[in-house]
């Protein structure tokens, strides 16, 4: 021993080379023990006494989560060597007191002073924070930062790799931290290994990545620190029994002092381990080091998440521009659906930085894939050249696109081949290996119309979540723009169709030349001439010759200078084709409605204008054109493709549109010797007439008129008032059956019954019960019916009309004649076997 004022000296400079946390806790706490009146020193010194390891481990410069540090065994080891010398040296007995605390602790308990012990603790402190103040000051943290800025900017002008930029990074930190080197690895392509970054592979070469082996406990200290994500500051690594395989690199035999810190973004992700050596003889790693280290990895992963935010607005900009361009490519050049996909395709090769693209739509009809547009890998230009080949289908069960298609989930494949989803089918057709894959669904209204597939990531060895985001953000776009296309291509091909249609039924519906020429030479028999200008006229017996029958009412009414014969003849005979074979709404009730409005013009002669003639014959002959035999609540009711055209007066509107198209067709306008004006004028005048025959109409408008009468208020000069008037003429010649003798009557009423009884069973087959008027079953109040039918619509018609024009008197004659009345009920007697009623019936109304 050197004896005892020698020893307090040398002890003395143990403590203050000892830990900064031990010494002062230690110091604490035998000044504690040693004062009067306090616990113990040497029992409060043994509960409170914490070892400070040798290695720790703290998470962004947090000491309150350093793990334990390794076992002293090889420490002591070593130290064991040096005692086994021929004398005791200062630095033998620092190693063993480091090792044996306890006695230090005994020594100073028993021969050290409290005012001494505070005296160390003042300059024990004081030295440390001496000391801390020159280590930053040495690191010169403010050059630190300076630097970083710099780089930062640099590389958010010229739109660097993260790699690279983090690489850089790690550069400046180890030189603030005095290391002797660094290394910066990645997470592998399932986040469950370590790629070693290496800036370049060879001269000029790409940036790598070299794996290095698991994320695991046991193997090296950066696989340790990726997987509690939490620093560690090891002063001897290949001393440590945690990282048996210590730095894991060639170079890390040198290496002694290991400062590993994880990279964390601000949400939490880890994206790389940053590891800085320091070598043997060189000073270990302190806290101060950790600290700067941690501040400044802290500052970067802020920068970095700048620098991915800019990124992020540059990439959204981008996208937005290329969102207007498509649109505008798509607005202008609509038809070619090529390059609409084209252009699709570019820039989503450019979004996730693929070698190649490829789109597929989806034939749901034969469950497959198809595509004719082929990424060739060549460039034109700088943008890269797609080629149109043969078309290329597999099935939708096949491969990794087939089974995006069917699940619509997104699929990202790092290694292809090792997939056994993959379908080498098309890299054998189209000579192309593929490594990885990107495959996203393109949807539109909950369907998968179409498949996107990005083949090789350029940069990286694999697509990333990022790639994902952008990409489903794209692929709404992309539906979009399909689904438009496809519309669009859906309707030219309706239009092909419907041209196809028109062309069919314009053939089938225009008369023949023989037809209008056979016409032009027909003459009507001699007592026809006298009988046309009764009301009470009947037309069956003339069949073959209505067409002519027409013709002659036009010009003796018109005058035969009002239309060109052959228009008129070829007119006529295609409205007789355009009426369906229907029981009452058919050609043979055309003509008679028109033989009925040619008999109430000729006896009001003077009242009405040549266009109002003209237009009121032509709205006549025209207004059941093409009539089904179904009304128009049966069509609303079961949603008609007519009742979408048109929501009020379906049929009428219909009659008018078919009207138009005639007119329309080659030698068919009759009326293309007026000029602009008077064509306008008279087609309005056909529309309002035809519109009129609608039953639905005629009450408010009778109504109307009979109020006017009332009031001597009408006033044919008012073109409103002309309008009704006109219309209830039209409903007058439309229900004229029932002014006819009763022969033509009960002929017609029967007609009439067999198209509502028709309608009534198309609605009883899919289980709506029809009204009882369109009920066959309900036959036995039919004579109720009509009963109503006559005195609630056509009397009071024909009141009226006798009341405008005292010339059309005959017709509400006929209607209200007494023996007409009886030989409608004896009708209904012969149709519904209702003898009682009727003849009760028939006695209340003798008088």
């Amino acid at each position: 021993s050197a004896g005892g004022g020698a020893w307090r000296g040398w002890h003395h400079t143990a403590l203050l080379a000892l830990p900064k946390s031990r010494t002062i806790s230690s110091i604490e706490g035998i000044i504690t023990s040693r004062r009067p009146g306090i616990v113990s020193g040497r029992t409060k010194l043994q509960l409170q006494r914490r070892t400070f390891p040798r290695g720790s481990s703290l998470l962004l410069g947090s000491q309150s989560d350093m793990e334990d540090g390794p076992t002293s065994t090889s420490c002591f080891r070593r130290l064991t060597d040096c005692f086994l010398g021929a004398s005791l040296t200062d630095e033998k007995v620092k190693a063993y007191l480091s090792l044996h605390p306890q006695i230090l602790d005994d020594f100073v308990l028993e021969s050290v002073s409290a005012e001494t012990l505070d005296r160390w603790l003042k300059r024990k402190t004081n030295d440390t924070s001496s000391k801390e103040v020159s280590r930053y000051q040495d690191t010169n943290v403010q050059g630190v930062v300076y630097e970083l800025n710099s780089y930062i900017e640099q590389r958010l002008d010229t739109g660097g790799d993260n790699k690279l930029l983090l690489y850089e990074l790690c550069n400046i930190i180890k030189t603030a931290t005095k290391a002797d080197g660094f290394a910066l690895y990645f997470l592998g392509e399932c986040n469950n290994s370590l790629c070693l970054f290496t800036p370049t592979a060879a001269k000029d070469g790409p940036p790598s990545l070299i794996p290095s082996g698991p994320i695991a406990f046991g193997t090296t200290i950066a696989a340790h620190v990726a997987k509690t994500r939490k620093t560690l500051l090891v002063e001897d690594v290949m001393g440590d029994e945690r990282f048996p395989d210590g730095t894991g690199q060639d170079s890390g035999i040198h290496a002694h002092s290991v400062l590993c810190l994880p990279i964390i973004t601000a949400i939490g992700d880890l994206i790389a381990i940053v590891e800085l050596h320091r070598h043997w003889g060189k000073e270990p790693f302190n806290l101060s080091h950790q600290e700067v280290a941690t501040a400044n990895l802290a500052w970067a992963s802020v920068a970095i998440h700048q620098v991915q935010v800019c990124r992020g607005l540059a990439k959204q900009t981008e996208l937005n521009d290329f969102l207007l361009d498509v649109s505008k490519t798509y607005f202008d050049n609509i038809v070619a659906i090529d390059s609409l996909l084209e252009h699709i395709m570019i820039y989503a090769k450019n979004l996730v930085n693929a070698d190649r693209c490829a789109l597929f739509q989806v034939d749901h009809n034969n469950k497959e894939l198809y595509s004719d547009l082929f990424d060739i890998g060549e460039e034109k230009e700088g943008k890269p050249v797609f080629r149109k080949t043969k078309e290329i289908r597999f099935s939708i069960d096949k491969g990794i696109a087939g089974q995006v298609a069917r699940t619509g989930e997104v699929l990202n494949i790092p290694d292809a081949y090792a997939d056994p989803r993959f379908n080498r089918e098309v890299d054998l057709k189209t000579g192309y290996t593929t490594r990885n894959i990107l495959c996203m669904p393109i949807v539109s209204r909950g369907t998968v119309i179409g498949v996107v597939q990005m083949v090789n990531k350029l940069s990286g060895s694999a697509f990333t979540k990022t790639d994902e985001n952008n990409f489903k953000m794209f692929a709404v776009f992309c539906a979009l723009a399909l689904h438009c296309a496809n519309m669009y291509h859906r309707i030219r091909h309706s239009e092909c169709i419907y041209r196809v249609t028109m062309e069919k039924l314009s053939y089938h519906s225009i008369c023949t030349s023989e037809e209008w020429k056979t016409l032009t030479q027909l003459n009507l028999p001699a007592p026809i001439y006298k009988e046309i200008e009764m009301f009470h006229f009947d037309i069956s017996p003339f069949e073959e010759i209505w067409p002519a029958i027409f013709i002659y009412m036009v010009h003796n009414s018109c005058g035969k200078t009002s239309f060109e014969l052959e228009k008129l003849c070829r007119f006529t005979m295609s409205v007789k084709k355009n009426y369906r074979r229907v029981p009452y709404h058919n050609w043979k009730h055309a003509v008679t409605v028109a033989h009925c409005m040619y008999a109430i013009l000729q006896k009001t002669s003077g009242i009405f204008t040549e266009l109002e003639k003209k237009g009121l014959l032509i709205a006549c002959l025209c207004h059941d054109l093409d009539h089904r035999g179904y009304s128009n609540a049966y069509l609303q009711k079961f949603d008609h493709p007519l009742a979408a055209l048109y929501s009020t007066s379906t049929m009428e509107q219909h009659h008018f549109s078919q009207t138009v198209s005639i007119l329309q067709l080659e030698g068919h306008n009759i009326f293309s010797n007026l000029t602009s004006s008077e064509y306008e004028q008279v087609l309005e005048i056909i529309r309002k007439a035809i519109i009129a025959t609608d039953l639905a109409l005629y009450f408010n408008n009778h109504h109307q008129l009979s109020e006017m009468l009332t009031s001597c208020a009408l006033d044919l000069n008012n073109h409103s008032h002309r309008d009704r008037v006109i219309g209830l003429m039209m409903t007058a010649c439309d229900l004229c059956s029932v002014t006819k003798q009763w022969q033509i009557t009960r002929l017609t009423a029967n007609d009439i019954y067999a198209e509502f009884w028709a309608e009534g069973d198309e609605m009883k087959k899919i289980g709506i019960q029809p009204i009882p008027m369109m009920d066959r079953d309900k036959k036995d109040e039919v004579p109720q019916g009509q009963v109503g039918f006559y005195n609630g619509v056509a009397v009071p018609c024909y009141t009226t009309l006798a009341e405008l024009f005292p010339p059309s008197g005959p017709l509400l004659k006929a209607c209200n004649s007494k023996g007409k009345v009886l030989l409608c009920f004896g009708f209904l007697h012969s149709c519904v076997n209702h003898s009682t009623w009727v003849r009760d019936h028939l006695h209340d109304n003798k008088n």
